[in-house]
Formats: C-alpha cells, sequence, structure tokens
C-alpha cells in the first residue's frame, strides 16, 4: 500500500513524499488519481515526488509515475521525481524510467 504526504506547496510547487509500496494495487491507482486531481490539475508547475521511504515498486508502479510525468508534461509541467533508492531506484534503472523521471522536463 502506498501513502502520500504533502512536504511543501505553494502557488506554483509542490513537493510529495510516497512512503510504502508502489506495486499496482487499489492505492496506487487512488494515488494516481489524487495527484493528478490535486497537482497536474491545479495551478502547480513543479512537482517533485521523494520517493526516498518508498519500499517497493512493481512495473505498475513505474508505469503510475511514468503517466504522470507524461501527463504533467503535456500541461507544460515538470514533474521530478528524487531519493530513489535500493530496489526502486534499480527497477527505475533497469526500466529505463530513472533518467527522465530525474530530470526536469523544460
Amino acid at each position: 500500500m502506498v501513502e502520500y504526504e504533502v512536504l511543501d506547496k505553494e502557488d506554483s510547487f509542490a513537493c510529495l513524499r510516497l512512503t510504502g509500496r508502489l506495486v499496482g494495487d487499489t492505492s496506487s491507482r487512488e494515488l494516481k488519481q489524487a495527484l493528478e486531481r490535486h497537482y497536474v490539475d491545479d495551478g502547480v508547475t513543479e512537482i517533485r515526488v521523494d520517493l526516498s521511504d518508498l519500499s517497493e515498486i512493481s512495473l505498475e508502479g513505474v508505469a503510475i509515475l511514468l503517466e504522470l510525468w507524461r501527463e504533467s508534461g503535456r500541461r507544460g509541467k515538470e514533474f521530478i521525481i528524487q531519493g530513489a533508492e535500493g530496489q526502486v531506484r534499480e527497477k527505475l534503472e533497469i526500466t529505463g524510467a530513472l533518467r527522465p523521471l530525474m530530470k526536469a522536463q523544460r
């Protein structure tokens, strides 16, 4: 189960921390919907997601992050991850998702 916490939110900037496991279950899909609703669709132009407390990620979890990244880009926003370590970093590297998710889109 994955949960998120808002670490910082200002007019155009939001920083979130994911905790738990992003493994494509119902909570992961709910997370995607919540992030789209609250950050991709509002006035935020930069979304940073801290993965340092995420213990595991599946291919479905990687796909969710990539979907959020693509949707953010289509709306002219930056979606950047940080703090990926251990299994999470390894899965992101193996899938080729680490580099684009860590870079600013502009």
